[in-house]
């Protein structure tokens, strides 16, 4: 174009053409930068990188503690618990609420396309608003548009999903500060229970990676990926409310030492191959009595964070009622009521709870049972209440009407109950299987061990254990610390494969 133009005596249109030019060349040069901008921008496009400095580890969550009521004729007669910290996933972050569960493993949260009433009341991911994401099979081949994915059924002690799988970026926390790539289920069907009873959106699995559809899956194998990470451990360190001033918490990649009173003592995991945090119970003991449940060297016990009770075998289910359960006398709370003490043998070293550790905090009227005979058992994911039109588990809005609108059972003669629920397998699991759920989790911090192989058990840092271990200290002890279920241990995985053959 310029030759053709100088020969125009028209100076001015020339500059103004070079200047037309030139900007509009500027502009190009502009816009092209602004298009590949994103490319550059870590946050919004490209893979966050593991953590590369150990001091991100631990890396503590903080666990929020949520109590459902549970109501018969109007009163509040017990509750449903469970505790939950955030999470992130993919990029831009999303923002979920997930229980943090030992007893499966698989990270589950809500998708966009699920439109059941147990996944609009919570925060759902959409893969399409994450640029870190990828639709992908089981086999983690990437599933393309228009395609059918494969799809996973997950069965838990209490509730089901189905869902398809996903590969994207997860954050520990509320920020960037600990991120690992993953591969997740996304849920198009959640069952009403628990989901809908409580706030936390998903599940965090962090059992054993044989309970995983694959390695991809285990949320363990990923962080060993992880090269700042120095401790294959994860804490965790639950409070029973009481005392409104203690924060529940999970520490990933390590330890707290500061949530620990004693030494830990050591037990190493039995039947790995089966995928739980599961441990060998040489002795059980109530009121310094031993039960003959043992005798034949067959317990074993799952720790599972996602458990709000204690799981019995089964066919000793009324021998632990009877001997654990005591008249309330008129008090209001059972916390406080005189009761056999409740003793573990695991390896060289015991396990102790008291009533305030295993006991429901309200007396139950005489002849009410909120436990099934039923239990839990593989095959069948149920929410363990007895079925019984006049008790009421309640949705989120509805729990917290009913809290303000509803009173404490008011039993002036009743009976102190267990926390416990019947559990029912045959081998290789059962049939002498406990679940230690969060009775033991709340006067021990417990920390999970994957490379080592094994559980550390320590008198948890509360006000009531600080007060315990004083007094016992003050009187010269040597060696003293030696309906409303959720059960989230998974119990059945099926996977669909859907994609076409090759």
């Amino acid at each position: 174009f310029g030759p053709r133009y100088k020969q125009r005596a028209f100076p001015e249109t020339e500059r103004t053409f070079h200047v037309f030019l030139a900007s509009h060349m500027l502009s190009a040069k502009v816009t092209l930068l602004l298009l590949t901008l994103p490319l550059c921008v870590p946050s919004l496009n490209q893979a966050v990188l593991p953590p590369k400095s150990a001091d991100v580890w631990p890396r503590l969550i903080p666990l929020k503690r949520e109590a459902v009521p549970v109501l018969r004729d109007g009163k509040i007669i017990s509750h449903k618990t469970s505790y939950s910290g955030v999470i992130s996933l993919g990029r831009p972050l999303q923002q979920f609420r997930v229980v943090f569960d030992t007893g499966s493993g698989h990270l589950v949260v809500p998708s966009s396309l699920c439109t059941n009433e147990s996944c609009i009341e919570h925060q759902q991911y959409n893969i399409s608003n994450s640029v870190t994401a990828t639709a992908i099979n089981v086999n983690g081949d990437e599933c393309m548009d228009g395609s059918l994915c494969d799809q996973v059924s997950i069965g838990y002690g209490t509730g089901k999903v189905k869902g398809e799988f996903v590969r994207d970026q997860v954050c520990l926390g509320e920020d960037t500060g600990a991120c690992f790539e993953v591969s997740a289920v996304m849920a198009v069907e959640l069952s009403n229970q628990p989901f809908r009873s409580f706030r936390f959106d998903g599940i965090m699995g962090l059992g054993l990676q044989q309970l995983s559809v694959s390695s991809d899956f285990s949320l363990l194998n990923r962080l060993m990926g992880i090269k700042s990470l120095t401790r294959s451990q994860f804490g965790v360190f639950l409070t029973d409310g009481a005392q409104g001033t203690e924060q529940s918490e999970i520490a990933m990649g390590g330890f707290n030492q500061k949530r620990v009173l004693t030494p830990l003592s050591w037990a190493p995991l039995a039947k790995v191959s089966l995928g739980h945090w599961q441990v060998k119970i040489k002795e059980v003991r109530i009121a310094g009595r031993t039960l003959d449940v043992c005798q034949d060297g067959s317990c074993h016990g799952i720790v599972d964070t996602g458990t709000s009770h204690l799981g019995i075998p089964g066919s000793n289910m009324p021998q632990f009622m009877d001997a654990l359960s005591v008249d309330s006398a008129g008090q209001a709370s059972c916390t406080e009521v005189p009761a056999p003490e409740l003793e573990l043998v695991i390896e060289s070293f015991v396990l102790k709870l008291e009533p305030r550790h295993y006991m429901r905090p309200l007396p139950l009227a005489k002849g009410v049972n909120l436990t099934s005979p039923h239990g839990i058992s593989p095959r069948k994911s149920n929410d363990n209440e007895i079925s019984n039109d006049t008790v009421v588990v309640l949705s989120q809005a509805e729990a917290a009407t009913a809290a303000q609108n509803a009173s404490n059972a008011e039993v002036t003669s009743g009976t102190c109950t267990p926390r416990l629920m019947p559990v029912s397998f045959p081998e290789p699991l059962g049939p002498k299987l406990f679940i230690l759920g969060e009775p033991l989790l709340h006067r021990y911090y417990t920390v999970f061990d994957w490379a080592k192989g094994a559980i550390g058990f320590g008198l948890s840092d509360t006000v009531h254990n600080r007060k315990a271990l004083q007094a016992a200290h003050g009187h010269g002890a040597e060696h003293v610390f030696d309906e409303d279920q959720v059960f989230l241990v998974q119990m059945v995985v099926s996977v669909r494969v859907r994609r076409a053959a090759v």
